[in-house]
């Protein structure tokens, strides 16, 4: 019965989320200074131009191109992002010069200058750094995960040698200590869905702050003690008759925090609330999404290998 109104509800929101057309979207960097000097940390702003397309998810890598150690990557930060929901946050690989994500919003933006993450970086070593954009896709609000047109821009970056008479700049410590805003209010939702975490109960929270960014949660449950979470969390007592104690404290990249204790969710449809069936929808269309391009990658790669 639960699958069948998941896939009710999907079937929903593909109909209702049909946009009118599709246009191509942009992808492209903003940092405040395209020269900086060996030590300088700097932030540098990854955005969408939507360009009256609705999209709801975007996927792809980040190069570093001659890197060499030029640019050390700090940090990233969602602060301000239009994605609420991240299958893959930005990730650095191992040998630092690729950033992939996964970010999706529930039912879609068309909006231009939208910020999908921040990147902090270091320089380290003179010379010239250029950031490109790889293997991007952007697929449109439609139900069924249309893959929109996009253009790209590369952002240039000369490292010059340090000038010892200057104090080196750092962007992002000025920012951390500038935030002293707790992220916003957010809800626990509880819940078990059968295609995640094995089929048990488990708990989803996802806070916002607009200033230096979400950094972790902790998770008391029954009041032990508190555990470093993701915005998941797999409940300890998968009992479905019990409603848990579970109090979620979100902390941002300065330290502020803002806390949440799960309430009884009042209405229930099958042992769940209305909220949870929503979450998981979601979070099941961005999942959707992100292993169609996982497939769409292993063709593409089998192509090029036959080639």
């Amino acid at each position: 019965m639960k699958k069948y109104i998941l896939s009710c509800f999907v079937l929903f929101l593909s109909f209702v989320f049909i946009p009118s057309d599709v246009s191509a979207a942009n992808i492209y960097f903003e940092t405040t200074k395209n020269n900086v000097s060996v030590g300088d940390t700097f932030i540098v702003s990854v955005k969408i131009d939507a360009e009256k397309t609705k999209i709801n998810s975007v996927e792809g890598d980040i190069i570093l191109e001659n890197n060499k150690e030029n640019l050390i990557v700090n940090d990233f930060s969602l602060a301000k992002s239009i994605f609420s929901l991240w299958p893959r946050t930005p990730s650095l690989s191992k040998d630092g010069n690729t950033i992939s994500f996964v970010g999706g919003v529930p039912g879609g933006f068309d909006l231009d200058k939208a910020i999908l993450f921040n990147i902090v970086l270091q320089a380290n070593k003179e010379g010239e750094i250029k950031i490109t954009p790889q293997n991007l896709a952007v697929f449109s609000n439609d139900g069924k995960g249309t893959r929109v047109p996009l253009t790209v821009g590369n952002l240039d970056i000369k490292v010059l040698s340090k000038n010892e008479a200057i104090a080196s700049s750092n962007e992002w410590s000025s920012l951390v200590n500038g935030d002293k805003i707790n992220p916003e209010k957010f809800d626990i939702v509880v819940g078990r869905e059968p295609t995640l975490f094995e089929g048990k109960r488990f708990a989803f929270f996802t806070a916002v702050d607009n200033q230096s960014g979400i950094s972790y949660y902790e998770v008391s449950e029954n009041d032990s003690p508190a555990i470093r979470s993701g915005s998941m969390y797999v409940l300890s007592n998968q009992d479905d008759k019990v409603t848990p104690i579970l109090k979620v404290t979100a902390f941002d990249k300065a330290g502020n925090e803002t806390s949440t204790v799960y309430k009884n969710p009042g209405i229930m449809i099958f042992g769940f609330s209305i909220n949870f069936f929503i979450i998981i929808i979601l979070i099941i269309i961005i999942w959707i999404i992100y292993k169609k391009i996982i497939k769409l990658k292993k063709v593409k790669d089998s192509k090029n290998n036959v080639l």
